[in-house]
C-alpha cells in the first residue's frame, strides 16, 4: 500500500492544498518524515493565512479518503472534518507573515474526529497486512470551505499555509505567498472565488 507525495500534501492540507511543486524546498525534508501510520491525529493542525475579505466556517475543511486493498476490489470511502480552533495556543509558533494582509486560521480535528482517524488507520494497517502483497492505494482529497466577509479586497487575494503534526518538528510551511484563486483551481474546488457565499 503506497502513500504518494500528492497524498501527504493533500491530506493534510489543504493537503492538501497545493501540490508538491509549490512546497518550499526547505519543507520537503520535514514532510518526508511524516508517517500516516504513526502521527497523532490529536496533534494535527493545518493553518491558512487568509486575506481580510475571506473566512472559513466552523466545518472548514473536509478530507475525503479512498482506500483500496487490491487492484480490482471495491474501494472503501471515508471522510473527516477539520474545524477552526478557538484555542490561542494552537497558533503558537506561526510566522507573522507581515507581507500579507489578514490572519491565521488554525484547523484541527476534534476529539471524536481524531478517534475516527485512529480507527481508520487501524483498519488500514490490518488491510495492508492482509493484502497478500497486492498493490493497494490510499487516495486523499481536500475540500476547503470559504466564505466572503464583506471586507474590501485590493488586488488578487494571497494566502499562506502551514502544517503541524509533531511538537518536535513544529510548523512546516506549505505555501508562503500564493494566489487563492489558483489554489482553489488546483484543488478543483466546486465554487469559483467570485461565487463564494457570504459568511
Amino acid at each position: 500500500m503506497k502513500v504518494s507525495c500528492r497524498v501527504v500534501v493533500l491530506v493534510f492540507l489543504m493537503v492538501l492544498i497545493a501540490g508538491c511543486s509549490r512546497i518550499p524546498l526547505g519543507s520537503m525534508w520535514a514532510l518526508r518524515q511524516f508517517s500516516f501510520e504513526r502521527f497523532d491525529p490529536g496533534l494535527l493542525r493545518v493553518a491558512m493565512h487568509l486575506p481580510p475579505a475571506y473566512a472559513m466556517p466552523r466545518d472548514a475543511l473536509r478530507v475525503d479518503v479512498k482506500l483500496t486493498r487490491r487492484e480490482g476490489e471495491a474501494p472503501q470511502h471515508e471522510h473527516f472534518t477539520l474545524h477552526e480552533s478557538r484555542d490561542p495556543a494552537d497558533s503558537a509558533g506561526l510566522p507573522s507573515n507581515a507581507g500579507l494582509d489578514g490572519r491565521w486560521v488554525v484547523l484541527r480535528l476534534d476529539a471524536a474526529e481524531a478517534e475516527r482517524v485512529r480507527e481508520f488507520r487501524r483498519r488500514m494497517v490490518a488491510l495492508k497486512a492482509d493484502s497478500g502483497g497486492g498493490k493497494g492505494s490510499l487516495e486523499l482529497g481536500a475540500s476547503p470551505q470559504l466564505c466572503r466577509t464583506g471586507a474590501p479586497q485590493l488586488g488578487a487575494p494571497r494566502i499562506a499555509t502551514a502544517l503541524l503534526w509533531s511538537r518536535d518538528t513544529g510548523w512546516v510551511t506549505l505555501l508562503r505567498d500564493t494566489d487563492l484563486d489558483e489554489m482553489l483551481k488546483s484543488l478543483e474546488a466546486p465554487q469559483a472565488l467570485a461565487s463564494l457565499p457570504s459568511c
